[in-house]
């Protein structure tokens, strides 16, 4: 195994922009993509090309169709091709965003053996901040930092607003930039041991933890009290200041982490039940379904790793996320739910399913909620046939032992109403089932302030 050290140019700017990285042979170019996402601070939102000689190399998933043309990225290993193709001395590109198209010329710098000890990659230096996205290429580019020195700063954000932050041309930070590559190969690491999420998405925190939603000071105290995020605070910081380690059959966390974890959250639940004379303790985290709830979602949130007989860890960008105002982290908690999460997961049976786009049904359900005024009660069978009107097949039905409203109105209940609680984007109404003691349904939806405020972003 050996250390290869590569510069990666960003082609056509000056003054340059470049990092200097060292990496294991026996990564692929998969993974040199990913380093490079993180080493310049790019988001991974557009397609790439890797170009050795006449060959060209992709990530076969982004590219469907298309991808007979070109060769796997995931099975090329640097090894082959370092130093047999391409000596100390020799360059290749790496193409990133085929519109913007942003060209990076990759030097190798040198090749030398590999201590048995490192594995992964390490951005060793750099200098400057690389392009935001969608800026129009190198053109656009320039005109930005154009503005940067010309514009005031109302003027700035008149023109530049749509970036969602400020843009800060000379920023480089190599150890936030070695921590996310760190959770990277960790991630990649567990892909083969665990059942958990290890794809980590490539985040920009400039966009993902900012927007000027948060800026407004009426929603920072309504902020710090959204249950959903103080929950997920209290278990995030619970595993970064403890050694938790999942089951060694489903990855679970252990007893004594479940009563750790759940003494923390806003309503702890009861873990141990008095039934007659008979105690029955609690057995596996699949009995807690709030602290399982919150378990997937920041695991899917790139949060936290972990899984089977692993250590359950804290990523740097949930190291992040707790250095958040509670605005900024409702505000990720929220754009995750709306653009990463599976809505299904939160419905425990099988029998229906979306027929329509995730994005279709979210577009017609935000046109429904967003037209009632807050603070009134509105019924969710209403609710329900509303979206029906927009889209009267949204739901497939596999099962037809309840009626069509009972299983449209627990599927809505389920993604929905109770998701959408949790998060604080409104208030329920709720009334005790008179056949069950202690279960509840759900009858009408409040809309907030902060909650109608908070969805328009997401329309």
């Amino acid at each position: 195994m050996k250390t290869i050290f590569l510069k990666i140019t960003l082609k056509d700017i000056e003054p340059p922009i470049w990092r200097r990285v060292k990496i294991t042979s026996c990564a692929t170019l998969l993974d040199l993509h990913y380093v490079i996402q993180h080493a310049f601070g790019w988001t991974n939102t557009h397609l790439f090309l890797v170009n050795i000689g006449s060959m060209r190399f992709v990530n076969s998933s982004d590219w469907e169709e298309d991808a007979y043309r070109f060769q796997s990225a995931e099975l090329a290993i640097l090894e082959g091709f370092i130093p047999k193709l391409l000596p100390k001395g020799e360059k290749f590109s790496y193409d990133y965003d085929m519109g913007d198209n942003w060209n990076h010329e990759i030097l190798v710098e040198n090749i030398e053996d590999s201590p048995k000890a490192f594995s992964g990659a390490v951005c060793l230096d750099g200098e400057r901040a690389c392009p935001p996205e969608n800026v129009g290429s190198v053109p656009g580019y320039y005109r930005l930092l154009e503005d940067l020195r010309d514009l005031t700063d109302e003027e700035y954000v008149e023109a530049w607003g749509w970036l969602g932050y400020v843009y800060d041309p000379e920023a480089l930070d190599l150890n936030s930039a070695n921590l996310f590559i760190r959770d990277y190969f960790y991630a990649a690491q567990l892909s083969h041991d665990t059942l958990w999420t290890r794809d980590l998405p490539v985040y920009n925190p400039h966009i993902d933890l900012y927007h000027g939603w948060i800026e407004r000071p009426e929603h920072h105290q309504y902020a710090e009290d959204v249950v959903f995020r103080r929950d997920v605070v209290t278990l995030v910081t619970y595993l970064r200041d403890h050694k938790v380690k999942g089951t060694k059959a489903t990855g679970n966390f252990p007893r004594k982490d479940i009563q750790g974890i759940t003494a923390g959250f806003v309503h702890p639940p009861i873990l141990d039940q008095q039934i007659g004379d008979q105690l029955y303790k609690l057995r596996t985290e699949d009995e807690v379904p709030d602290l399982r709830f919150i378990h997937n979602f920041v695991n899917m949130a790139g949060l936290i790793l972990g899984g089977e007989d692993k250590l359950w860890r804290v990523t740097h960008l949930g190291e992040i996320f707790l250095e958040g105002t509670p605005a900024e982290q409702v505000w990720f908690l929220t754009k995750f739910w709306f653009y990463h999460f599976d809505w299904d997961n939160c419905y425990p049976f099988r029998d229906v399913f979306l027929s329509d786009h995730l994005y279709t049904f979210q577009k017609f359900l935000l046109t429904v909620i967003l037209n009632y005024p807050t603070g009134k009660p509105v019924d969710i069978n209403r609710v329900l046939s509303e979206i029906d009107h927009l889209s009267p097949d949204w739901l497939s039905i596999l099962s037809y032992g309840e009626s069509e409203i009972f299983k449209k109105n627990l599927y809505f209940v389920s993604i929905v109403v109770e998701p959408f609680d949790k998060l604080g984007l409104f208030e329920v109404v709720k009334e005790e089932d008179e056949r069950f003691s202690g279960f509840y349904n759900f009858t009408h939806i409040i809309m907030t302030e902060f909650g109608k405020n908070l969805l328009e972003y997401f329309r």
